[in-house]
């Protein structure tokens, strides 16, 4: 199905960018335009939680998405010395382009760097699985993903990530051994 009023509507998302509205204003929006079957499938993405659905695009994206976190595993795992095997999920096919990405979103200087360029890799997954038409279901829920990658970021502050990193120095290894 097209939606191609309400996919006019939305105004155009960059990474760059401030989110133009919140994550729960465009789910009220997608209330009244998408059909039941991709309103679940909306409601799905996010919840954030994956969840089994049939709606395609949710199974191209948790599969895209699983391929990026197994290749943030082996590169944590390989920087630890540690065997990624237990930590990688189950996802079909092979994309091998993705570890080379995410070893270049590693070579950033600093975390900040290294977030937001894996947030990049994120972003060109979903404009892939999205498609060239902007009309269609698929973009309209990459649409919402890439929103919710928007309103993480509006979230951060300096004052916020100074507290939980003051929180994770304040703790020492043998209050993290003692909760074991």
């Amino acid at each position: 199905m097209s939606y191609y009023y309400f996919a006019a509507s939305l105004p155009m998302l960059t990474l760059d960018q401030p989110p133009p509205f919140s994550v729960e204003e465009f789910r009220h929006q997608c209330a009244s335009h998408l059909t039941a079957h991709d309103l679940a499938a909306m409601e799905a993405l996010l919840g954030g939680t994956p969840t089994e659905t049939a709606h395609p695009f949710n199974r191209r994206w948790q599969t895209a998405d699983n391929h990026l976190r197994n290749a943030l595993v082996r590169t944590r795992a390989e920087r630890m010395r540690k065997d990624a095997g237990v930590y990688t999920r189950e996802a079909e096919g092979i994309d091998t382009a993705i570890d080379r990405e995410v070893a270049d979103a590693y070579s950033r200087p600093t975390p900040l760097e290294r977030e937001k360029a894996l947030d990049c890799i994120r972003w060109r997954r979903l404009e892939a699985i999205g498609g060239l038409d902007p009309f269609t279901a698929e973009a309209i829920l990459a649409y919402g993903v890439q929103l919710t990658i928007l309103a993480r970021w509006a979230r951060m502050d300096k004052e916020s990530g100074a507290s939980t990193v003051n929180s994770l120095v304040e703790r020492s290894p043998a209050d993290e051994e003692n909760k074991s």
